[in-house]
């Protein structure tokens, strides 16, 4: 459990330091679409050992596919909302 955790730490400082680099967004979905992403390469590396139990390694995917799904319905929501209102729009 201490490697997930660790791992995940890591992720979060890489998140923040590539923050200056690359303009991701405003939203805290975008910090967490990155994080996903960053938690997922860095677990694919990891070797197996450093895992108590090996199925200490999905659960790490897991929190990384469910950031990324996270982000990508908050988008979804968002995009909806904005074509809601162009149709508003488009209607009068």
């Amino acid at each position: 459990m201490g490697a997930l955790a660790g791992y995940g730490l890591l992720a979060l400082i890489t998140t923040v330091v590539i923050k200056p680099v690359i303009r991701f967004g405003k939203g805290f979905s975008s910090y967490l679409c990155v994080f996903g992403i960053i938690y997922a390469v860095v677990l694919t590396t990891a070797p197996t050992s450093y895992f108590e139990p090996n199925w200490f390694k999905f659960v790490g995917w897991v929190i990384s596919a469910s950031c990324i799904i996270v982000f990508l319905f908050l988008v979804w929501k968002k995009m909806k909302k904005k074509q809601e209102m162009a149709d508003l729009v488009e209607d009068e």
